[in-house]
């Protein structure tokens, strides 16, 4: 049996690998009619959450008037193109991102419980500490984990005010996915 910083470890580990290795999934055209007048939504398939999806192949969603042309399907992709380079250079590793919340709250916690131990008498404050560390250094490093899918708001706010400065495109509309 693994001993617990193993566990820890390996869990860790398999989270940090599992993320950035999906990929967006295929481009669905939702065509909507109100009256006589025609939109289109651009959304992508997606079956995983947002902070195992690879950073290369995050994909806007959004919405045009009337069909989608090969001009509109032109600008979204330099965007998105754009956009991904600015979102990896603003955003930690997820490595990083997940290494630092865990070891923030193992941090905290270590030091709240050993320290909060001593109104006590007859505990062992070495064993509050540690269960503080594990106990706190798990939740942080799942907190670590969701806060991962802001790099998809950043995305996709970096695609709005790009697309807010071109003004003949002003018929796009990037929509945001829920977390």
């Amino acid at each position: 049996m693994k001993s617990k910083p193993q566990c820890f470890v390996a869990i860790l580990a398999s989270v940090v690998l599992l993320g950035a290795c999906a990929t967006q999934g295929e481009r669905k055209e939702i065509l909507v009619t109100v009256g006589k007048e025609k939109a289109t939504i651009v959304a992508h398939e997606q079956s995983l959450p947002d902070w195992m999806l690879d950073r290369d192949t995050l994909a806007l969603n959004y919405i045009v008037n009337g069909a989608v042309s090969e001009k509109q399907l032109k600008a979204i992709a330099e965007i998105e193109r754009a956009c991904r380079i600015y979102t990896d250079t603003v955003r930690p590793s997820n490595l990083v991102a997940v290494l630092s919340h865990g070891a923030l709250y193992a941090t905290a916690g270590y030091i709240g419980l050993g320290v909060g131990s001593r109104v006590f008498t007859g505990v062992v404050q070495s064993q509050y500490a540690e269960y503080g560390f594990w106990a706190t250094g798990i939740v942080g490093t799942a907190n670590g984990v969701i806060t991962l899918g802001g790099q998809t708001y950043t995305f996709e706010n970096c695609g709005r005010e790009v697309l807010a400065l071109f003004p003949g495109y002003e018929k796009v509309r990037i929509l945001g996915k829920s977390p």
